[in-house]
């Protein structure tokens, strides 16, 4: 009886955040579907006379292929190159000028391609124009298209002077170890250079039509004004055939587990990284699991948690408590689970073999989790309550700040998904969190990281090699090099 009543308690305290969400979330926000399919959002703020209007696409490295790898943020370059309204980019740039923009830019991610800018609330509807006509007809020209290419492969060519881009590469190849394309928005140079206008063209007609795009458009604005507008100028764009209509297959589990050991220059000498990465639920697979993930995140945040209490108790030589993280991070495509944390390193026990007792404790931790219902008290859960509405006031405190999460949770979920998460969050409890753990992390195969000084790394490298920790090098790092693409 006494656990029914702490049960019941708990789903009470976070129903009536979940309430309080959904009365808030309702004024001053407005989401349509032209018949085309384009979904229009719209976000009212009248704080100061500015807009933001920003339009998304549900592409970029999840999209990819070996062959194509990296071709989304080249394309995303070549929209800034002109249009058949701004033929080249300095009529693009004076077009913004003109029109007053303060903000602006575009960016590729593993899930989505957007593009953005601010403008004053009365270049409303030329605002709307504006991004209408570079998505829908850019030129593509083939000598721009050359001189971006260069442009595109010396940034692939810049992360290898980057230890951090270096060492994800490495764990990003491990951790997806059978499609790592899908997760690599810079992709490799030969993919770059083979790259043409007929390529890039049928990747638009594919990818950059209206049932595969969002509009956002928040500040200054009414939504009767942004829907004419939206119509006007996106209304007859042509639908095209879903391009999610067969999705490719899912990211497999780890076979076992993976070790891997980084000598990283930008180390301190004496202090190691390490980092133990699960695959997480993908969010249109199973939801259910990613609401608990997410409430499982926000209670091991806290500093002075039985979660990190423990850690840090039973693992000698971590660096400080509050430098114990968690986190879930929701995607359709490559769900992720980490844990990280600093450790000084010892001349008495190898790096490696500490790295494999904290991952024996993580695991600890976790099965006391699933064991024990008080793990997380009434105490956590009303702290919970607490945080969960926190973020969503200040989620709305912008137009803007309201906008990117939207744009994120449309392109790696779906909009259902965002406007019901605060009523699904309200009813994950601790048989949810338990299912989550059971499914997803105990027991299960890892990638175990570990980033040291190249000093300290030069004198355990043979104890580290011996403990089953493969070497990540600039040269064996990039799925591309290894495969021969």
């Amino acid at each position: 009886m006494r656990r029914l009543l702490k049960t019941v308690t708990i789903a009470l305290l976070i129903l009536a955040a979940a309430a309080a969400f959904a009365a808030e979330s309702s004024p001053g926000f407005e989401r349509r579907v032209l018949d085309n399919g384009l979904e229009v959002f719209v976000v009212e703020n009248h704080v100061v006379p500015l807009v933001l209007v920003q339009i998304t696409f549900r592409c970029g490295a999840i999209a990819q292929a070996p062959e194509t790898a990296g071709v989304f943020h080249l394309y995303e370059h070549m929209m800034f190159k002109g249009n058949k309204v701004y033929r080249t980019q300095s009529d693009f740039q004076s077009a913004m000028k003109e029109l007053g923009v303060s903000t602006w830019n575009g960016g590729t991610s593993t899930e989505y391609v957007t593009y953005y800018f601010t403008v004053p609330s009365d270049q409303l509807e030329k605002g709307i124009a504006f991004w209408a006509n570079a998505v829908r007809d850019p030129l593509l020209d083939a000598g721009e298209l050359e001189t971006e290419k260069g442009v595109v492969a010396n940034e692939i060519n810049g992360t290898f002077g980057q230890p951090d881009d270096v060492f994800q590469a490495g764990v990003d190849r491990a951790l997806y170890w059978k499609y790592p394309w899908r997760r690599d928005v810079s992709g490799s140079e030969k993919s770059i250079r083979a790259a043409t206008v007929a390529s890039l063209r049928a990747l638009k007609d594919r990818y950059y039509v209206p049932n595969n795009a969002a509009l956002f458009v928040g500040g200054d604005v009414t939504a009767d004004a942004v829907l004419a507008a939206a119509r006007k100028y996106l209304g007859d764009w042509q639908r095209g055939a879903d391009p999610w209509a067969a999705p490719a297959p899912p990211h497999p589990g780890l076979p076992g587990d993976v070790r891997l050991v980084y000598a990283d220059s930008q180390m301190y000498e004496g202090f190691a990284y390490a980092e133990l990465e699960f695959r997480g639920p993908d969010v249109l697979a199973d939801p259910a699991s990613t609401y608990a993930a997410d409430t499982w995140g926000k209670f091991l945040d806290d500093p002075n948690g039985r979660f990190k209490t423990s850690i840090f108790q039973k693992v000698p030589g971590l660096y400080k408590k509050e430098y114990i993280w968690a986190s879930y991070l929701t995607q359709r495509d490559g769900g992720i689970v980490s844990f990280s944390t600093y450790l000084q390193v010892s001349k008495s026990k190898p790096t490696g073999q500490r790295v494999l007792e904290l991952a024996a404790a993580i695991q600890q931790e976790l099965s006391a989790m699933a064991a024990d219902p008080g793990y997380f008290t009434d105490h956590d859960y009303q702290v919970l309550k607490a945080k969960l509405l926190d973020e969503r006031v200040l989620e709305r405190e912008t137009a803007g700040g309201l906008i990117s999460q939207l744009s994120f949770w449309w392109a790696s979920s779906s909009t259902d998904y965002y406007l019901g998460y605060a009523g699904n969050l309200a009813r994950t409890g601790p048989a949810e969190i338990v299912r989550w753990l059971q499914t997803w992390l105990i027991g299960k195969p890892s990638v175990a990281a570990v980033r040291l000084n190249p000093k300290d790394f030069g004198r355990e490298k043979d104890a580290d090699l011996k403990a089953g920790f493969a070497e990540i090098t600039k040269d064996n790092a990039y799925w591309w090099a290894a495969a021969g693409k």
